[in-house]
């Protein structure tokens, strides 16, 4: 079987898995839950395998994003913060191919949706405020030039106004926004949770539908999901439909870096905060049926990793995958070529505009 069937073999499995494990809810079904745990060691077996496997014809990259679970727990009842969260944990950056369109490392806590030319995230270990995620990565030249999130409780610009053609000589980037219709519950009376060992999801990551940690403050917003959804049917919580916007940013690539097939690479991440980008004023309308708005400015954050630092962190071992924690040993720190200077006085701090642009 060659590498790109065993990949759409894994994608075929875990969209099974997924089922399955919400089935697993019922606390009494017995033999569900034996059945969803049988499920979750052949993927877990299948992840490792292929993991191991995909080095003849792919990189393994190591990179941080955001370890959610090393700040205090967040109130959920609090609809500001379940709206934070949710822009926060949404948010993926996209690595694109140069050459070969679809092509991408992603990395972040968004859900990421599996695909042969994206695998997206399918480890990841905790060490302080970083997570580190491992990614398989088809060998080429990659640029980090697109991020995506949602945002709650968000309308798109109330203007008719059209947008002009854009020129990316002359722009940093663009933003895409969509239109969603999200729903929010709102409590009227007292809940009864579940605890979390009587729901049948499990801890953490288990929730999530990933390997490894760094996942109990998105499994507590999970479990507070379907708690309002019971507290709905029960009659203490009202559905309340909001406005939601997708949010695409494609813009001058900040870095660039090269992989070959074989490479075990460990690289920095980066954090979007919560105040970017910024947007040029007044440049937002529709283009070609879809709202748009000119980038002026966009800050990113470096956030670094060392070799010493990752191998303070929970091994792939103690998980279960012994092959990866093979391939592991053999990690590389490599980094990026950028094409910004890191701001004056301000450490791993990228403040991108078309004037700071090399």
């Amino acid at each position: 079987m060659t590498l790109f069937r065993r990949v759409v073999a894994l994608v075929c499995m875990s969209v099974l898995f997924a089922p399955l494990a919400a089935l697993a809810q019922s606390p009494t079904d017995r033999a569900l839950d034996a059945e969803a745990a049988a499920l979750r060691e052949r993927h877990r077996a299948n992840t490792d395998k292929l993991l191991d496997q995909a080095r003849e014809d792919m990189a393994l990259v190591v990179m941080p994003t955001v370890n959610f679970d090393a700040q205090p727990q967040r109130d959920f009842d609090d609809a500001a913060t379940r709206d934070q969260f949710t822009r926060q944990s949404s948010t993926l950056l996209h690595w694109q191919h140069v050459t070969e369109k679809g092509y991408a490392m992603t990395v972040g806590q968004g859900k990421h949706k599996f695909d042969a030319a994206d695998l997206g995230p399918m480890f990841q270990t905790t060490r302080g405020g970083l997570t580190y995620q491992v990614i398989p990565v088809w060998p080429g030249e990659y640029r980090l030039n697109r991020i995506t999130y949602h945002q709650p409780r968000t309308a798109v610009p109330d203007t008719d106004a059209r947008a002009k053609s854009m020129d990316f000589q002359k722009d940093l980037g663009m933003a895409t926004l969509t239109e969603t219709a999200d729903v929010d519950f709102k409590k009227t009376g007292p809940w009864t949770p579940l605890a979390p060992g009587e729901d049948g999801l499990g801890e953490g990551c288990q929730v999530m539908l990933r390997f490894g940690e760094g996942c109990n403050e998105a499994a507590r917003e999970y479990r507070w999901v379907e708690d309002a959804k019971r507290a709905f049917h029960e009659r203490t919580a009202e559905m309340v439909p909001v406005a939601g916007v997708d949010t695409e940013l494609l813009f001058t690539p900040l870095a660039t870096i090269t992989l070959k097939a074989g490479d075990v690479v460990l690289m920095d991440g980066f954090k979007l905060p919560d105040d970017q980008p910024v947007m040029v004023k007044d440049s937002c309308g529709v283009l070609a049926r879809e709202w748009v708005c000119l980038l002026e400015s966009m800050t990113l954050e470096r956030l670094p990793a060392s070799i010493e630092d990752f191998r303070k962190a929970r091994s792939a071992a103690s998980f279960q995958l012994p092959k990866l924690d093979a391939a592991l040993k053999e990690l590389v720190y490599r980094e990026p070529k950028y094409y910004f200077e890191l701001a004056a006085g301000v450490p791993n701090r990228f403040e991108m505009s078309k004037e700071s642009w090399k």
